[in-house]
């Protein structure tokens, strides 16, 4: 843990982001993007296998709205999106 602050205290990271020399910025950037990526190559499809029962009764309602406004409003979770079903 020593040699990192020491490697920081020599680039001056300790500083703020404007202090940074440019070279550190775009390393900073770089590996920010690289991380960002990475977490959602992971995270994205985790999220839609967990969540595609909800996105497909979610797709059902919205065609069911659609082809039925009126009977769909009359479902009582629905008819209290004022989005949905205006009063």
């Amino acid at each position: 843990m020593d040699y990192l602050r020491e490697l920081a205290g020599r680039a001056n990271l300790s500083a703020t982001w404007e202090a940074w020399s440019p070279l550190y910025r775009v390393l900073a950037i770089a590996a920010a993007l690289a991380f960002a990526y990475w977490a959602l190559r992971f995270a994205v499809p985790a999220v839609l296998r967990i969540l595609r029962p909800v996105l497909f009764v979610a797709f059902a309602l919205a065609a069911a709205w659609a082809l039925f406004p009126e009977a769909t409003c009359s479902i009582e979770f629905i008819s209290k999106l004022p989005v949905v079903c205006p009063r």
